[in-house]
């Protein structure tokens, strides 16, 4: 309960869900949805809103039905610490329900553009990531956890790691400078309370 407690005192706009089923499903609707609609996390694949059949989402694989929280960020609650205006993030986090300082917490962007779109974002989305696991660690609401930074470009229906990251020498020397274990990926499975698995 602690984290959960510090994420809505610091955090108080952003939204926290609570699922426990088989698969969770991490959506960005905001683009096809004309910005009616924004993250949205549920236990099945939703239709798109634009008609266009089911919508492409990030997709954990929890086959040992762990209660996981996802907390929704809401623009407004990450401000510059010199500037004082809204600070860029990532989408969203998620952690256990029964968390400790030894527990995984992921910190998730999506991407819904075009394939040929993601080089143009691949920077972007490193250091939206980023900015919110400072924030959190700022904040004392991260400890010991083992951190992961998950990239989606859910359009996107093979492996494209190599399109994120240069090769794996950048990926250690990120997670040596930022203490984040950054992957590319639409999917990944849930071992339990300490360990994620992207599949890459």
């Amino acid at each position: 309960m602690r984290i959960k407690n510090l994420i809505r005192r610091w955090f108080g706009r952003s939204v926290i869900v609570i699922e426990s089923s088989p698969e969770i499903y991490v959506a960005d609707m905001t683009n096809r949805s004309k910005n009616v609609r924004g993250i949205e996390i549920t236990d099945h694949q939703q239709p798109s809103p634009d008609g266009k059949g089911m919508m492409d989402c990030l997709v954990f694989h929890n086959p040992n039905i762990l209660s996981v929280d996802c907390c929704i960020f809401n623009d407004h609650d990450f401000k510059n610490p010199r500037t004082g205006k809204d600070d860029k993030h990532c989408e969203g986090c998620m952690y256990p329900t029964l968390h400790d300082p030894a527990s995984w917490m992921v910190f998730v962007e999506i991407k819904d553009c075009k394939v040929g779109n993601m080089t143009e974002y691949k920077r972007e989305s490193k250091r939206q990531i980023f900015n919110a696991v400072r924030t959190f660690r700022r904040r004392g609401i991260i400890l010991n956890e083992r951190i992961y930074g998950i990239i989606s470009f859910p359009r996107r229906h093979v492996s494209f790691n190599d399109t994120i990251f240069t090769d794996v020498y950048e990926t250690t020397r990120l997670k040596r400078f930022t203490g984040i274990r950054y992957y590319a990926t639409n999917e990944a499975i849930v071992i339990g309370d300490l360990r994620v698995r992207p599949i890459i």
